[in-house]
Formats: structure tokens, sequence, C-alpha cells
């Protein structure tokens, strides 16, 4: 019932929500009011709604059972990271005011969705003093970009942490079985200044086996199958379109936007026809007919070989095949071993990846490193005593901690404690390893051990037993010379 500029509704389930009748937002499917206490939303979909019941079925079930915000180990770290539904308003439980409906092009019964308020760090205030939600579209569009303030930009250490956050949330939709259905730079926001991001618009997620997708996606994340009307949203697709968050978020540039023409018929078809069924990655490694006439500031071969290779898989061998697509938790992976390849540039301010493939030089200010840079290949004890190679190295610079993750092979970063394991420093021209486990470190050439607080002089080929714990990791040192 109406109390003036308010509005009580009872929610689906029990409890009551009380909003502001005047919108506070309105999209393409859903008008958005305030409620009165301020820390939530409810989002009424417009128009008749056949899909009714199976709306509201997706939704209990997305609220309930596939709820990774509520119970749980991880629960407060996902409450973070997704805008996530708390209730439903259901217009067969509530009377809503007539003339309230007819203005908002609601009709009875309504159906509305309640979620929390994003966090604080997810609005900004542009350079005209608008506030603004941190929709990812701001910070990889050019024009979008010089509307925001600098100490909104981050740095490419930021970046990378925002494309963590994002294919961790991914993972874990998929892990559940769930497609978002709808990834793209308007329902993600990022915060590049604090390395954060939050998914959004959780009530259209892919429930397996209970309803289809109510969406198809937003033009230029939509995979080429379903572009090209062969399939509908999935796993699969999302696959696509994290990658191509990815792709804007590290490059700010769109994998497919490329100078090459499919039709001149018209521009909406040449369009259809460049995102679907001819759809080419402008970095493809040998069709060169999509590339873009001016080659791009900074390539993806600068953001390392586990990013680059996993772009590749997807854009040049799964944009057409689906099943070939990177994993999100492939994702994950990959940028959790590309922060081990950062280097800060020698200008200050700002980070690059640097490993023995990559010219010694920062991107972003085009200065050199002038001094060899040492750097670590890991290997991982197997169940012979043997060490295998595990294509994974951690680029050294002065005040650089080594972690767990660092020292051991099964402990992940995502859930390992961050308590300093050693560092490296450049003393008197040499680079030394500290060591701070509180155990031994062992040196195999020399047969001896580096006890706790000692410092090892870093030579070439030096192999370092960083643990003697279980999974523990063996170090060979090298040096990258400029």
């Amino acid at each position: 019932m109406s109390h003036g500029p308010f509005i009580k509704a009872r929610m689906h389930g029990g409890g009551e929500i009380v909003f502001h009748s005047e919108p506070l937002a309105s999209g393409g499917e859903k008008v958005v009011f305030k409620s009165q206490e301020g820390k939530h939303v409810v989002g009424f979909f417009f128009g008749q709604l056949d899909d009714r019941p199976e709306r509201l079925r997706r939704l209990e079930k997305i609220i309930g059972s596939y709820n990774p915000t509520t119970g749980g180990a991880q629960a407060e770290h996902w409450l973070k990271h997704f805008c996530w539904p708390v209730g439903v308003v259901d217009g067969t439980q509530n009377k809503l005011p007539a003339e309230w409906l007819r203005r908002n092009n609601l009709h009875a019964p309504v159906l509305g969705v309640v979620a929390p308020v994003y966090r604080a760090n997810f609005f900004f205030r542009d350079r005209t003093g608008e506030l603004r939600e941190k929709k990812g579209k701001w910070f990889t569009g050019v024009k979008a970009r010089k509307l925001l303030p600098d100490s909104e930009k981050g740095d490419f250490l930021r970046y990378l942490q925002v494309c963590s956050v994002m294919a961790s949330a991914v993972r874990r939709l998929h892990y559940a079985g769930l497609a978002h259905a709808d990834l793209s730079h308007n329902n993600v926001l990022i915060d590049p200044k604090g390395g954060d991001a939050c998914v959004i618009d959780i009530d259209s997620l892919v429930v397996p086996g209970l309803a289809p997708p109510t969406v198809l996606g937003t033009p230029g994340y939509i995979a080429p199958e379903v572009v090209a009307g062969k399939k509908l949203p999935s796993i699969e697709t999302d696959q696509h379109a994290l990658a191509v968050l990815l792709y804007e978020t590290l490059l700010q540039r769109h994998p497919l936007h490329g100078p090459k023409i499919h039709t001149t018929r018209s521009a909406e078809e040449d369009d259809l026809l460049m995102m679907g069924a001819r759809a080419l990655y402008i970095e493809h490694p040998t069709d060169f007919s999509n590339h873009p006439k001016t080659p791009p500031a900074i390539s993806v071969r600068r953001l390392g070989p586990y990013l680059e290779k996993l772009f590749l898989k997807t854009f040049a061998e799964g944009l057409h095949q689906p099943a070939r697509r990177a994993t999100a938790t492939e994702w994950e992976k990959a940028l959790s071993k590309t922060f081990d390849l950062l280097h800060p540039s020698p200008a200050g301010g700002e980070w690059f990846v640097l490993d023995r493939n990559l010219p010694m030089i920062c991107p972003h200010s085009g200065q050199r490193l002038t001094q060899p840079v040492p750097y670590v290949d890991f290997y991982r004890e197997t169940s012979t005593g043997a060490y295998s190679d595990e294509n994974h190295s951690l680029t050294l610079w002065n005040g650089l901690h080594l972690y767990k993750w660092h020292t051991l092979a099964n402990v992940s970063p995502h859930d390992a404690e961050r308590t300093s394991q050693g560092y490296f420093t450049f003393h008197n021209r040499r680079w030394y390893l500290v060591n701070q486990s509180g155990a031994d470190m062992w040196l195999p050439d020399a047969q001896r051990f580096v006890p706790h607080g000692a410092a090892e002089p870093i030579t070439q080929g030096l192999k370092v037993l960083f643990s003697l714990e279980e999974g523990r990791r063996l170090g060979i040192f090298n040096f990258m010379k400029p």
C-alpha cells in the first residue's frame, strides 16, 4: 500500500520492504527504486511478463539453493563481489497503486527483485561533478575515460586485480552450473583505484534445467554463435564475454573490432557478420586481414605468455568452436601467474609484465631497464622425488616478497595467509634472498641450509629449495640482460 512518497510491499517468502515511490534509475528491463533505509533497491520488470512463473522460480532458486553469499566459508567474500538478490516482490501478494504502476510502465501483477545497493567504492564523480556508477565502460572507452578524474584511473597492477576478481566471480558461477548470460561492462562494476570488481544483474542467470535465458546479452559481448542465431546463452558464451571483458580492461580496445569489411550492403549487416559468423580476432597469429592498420601501442604479447596464450585459445581457436574457449578457472590461474611477472616501471607510478621473452622496456612510459633483472623458475617435486618444470616464473624487483603460494606448490594465493616467507633486495650492486620463513631453506648444489634471517647472494643458476614441507618448490635463478 502507498504511504505518500513511499510504498510498502511484502516480499515473497516473508518480510517487507518500504521504498521510494519515485524511481532511482531505469534500464532496458527494469525500473529501480531505492529502499527507505537506503541499503537496498527494488528493480521491477517492465511490461507484461509472459514467462512470469518461470522468472519467479528462477529467482527463488537464485536467492536460495544457488546463492554463494549465504553460508559457507567464503560467503563474506562473494557478498562483496556479487550484487546478489536478497528478495522478490510478487505482485500477486501485493496490491500496488494503479497510478504508480501506470506512471512507471509497470503491469499488474508486478515482479520485483530486491538487491543490496552498490558499495561506496563503486561510485565516482565525473569531471562535471555528476555521481556515476563505476561500470566498466567508463574505463575502456577512449571518450569516456576523458571524463574520469585521474585519481580514478588506476595503474596496470590494479587492472590485473580487477580482472582477477572478475574471473574468480565468473568461475564461482560456472562451478555451480550457472551462466550469467549477459556479462558485459554494463553488468560488471570495477574500481581500478582499489583493484576491485562486482558482478551485477544476477537475476538473469541461466539456472540449469529450470528456465531458458531471458536475454541474449549485450552487443559486443555476445558470442558469435548467439549473434548468428545458432545458440542461446550458456557457460560457453559466458567464456567468450569474460575474455572480451578481460581484453578490453587490460588493453582498452575490443578484440574483434578491426578494419575488415565483410559486406557493403549495410552497416548493420556488416556489424552482424563482424561479431557473428565471420568474427575475426584483431591479433590473429596467421590471418592478418583484421589487424589494425596502425599496430596498437601495447600488443597482447606484452601481457605475458600466460594471458596471450588464453586470448589466442579463446579468440583464435575458440571463437567459432565454443568448446575450445578458455574457462574462467584457466583465466584465474593465468592472471595469478601474471602477477608474478610484474615489474615496476623505471619511471615510477606504473607496472608492466616482464619475462625473458619480452623487451626490457615499460610500454607505458617507453623507458628501458638498464641493469640485469633476476628471475626464478619454479619446479615442483613429483612422486618420484624428481622436480618438474611448472612453467611458472617470478620476476624479481627490489623489495619483492615471497609468500607461501610461491614456496609451496599446493597453496593457492586465494586462500593463503599473507605472511612473508622471504624477500629480495639489491644491496651494494648484488641481489640477495633473505629467508623470513621461520624455517631453513636448502641449497641442493652447495649442500647447506639458509637459516631464518640469513641473506643468500643470488647468482646465475642458484638452486634453492624454499621449503622442506610437503608441496615444496625448487627455484632456479637466472638473469635477463638489457
